[in-house]
């Protein structure tokens, strides 16, 4: 089974593979939004890939219509094949006028 690194919180993990790094993310205890719950509609889940990269399924159109930039995935659909170390990214907050 695959190993999830967390970086920026220290944490890792083993999980099944197909795992979501957002399913992940949360066994873990580690800390990244999800306000969709997981659907890929929000993109608060976003990620940075820091290691292992090709061991994550392919990037999907839900992905690509987000323009999320190199190495950059959703945690809810980035599935775990293979070993990866990832960077959780904070989404700026807006100011509604």
């Amino acid at each position: 089974m695959p190993t999830v690194v967390f970086v920026n919180e220290g944490k890792a993990g083993i999980v099944p593979s197909g795992t979501t790094l957002l399913r992940a993310a949360v066994d873990l205890g580690v800390h990244i939004s999800h306000v969709c719950g997981g659907n890929g509609i929000c993109s608060t889940c976003r990620v940075e890939v820091v290691a292992g990269g090709e061991n994550l399924t392919a990037i999907n159109p839900q992905e690509i219509a987000y323009d999320l930039g190199s190495g950059r995935r959703l945690g809810c659909q980035a599935r775990v094949l293979g070993n990866v170390g990832v960077r959780v990214l904070m989404v700026p907050k807006v100011e509604m006028d």
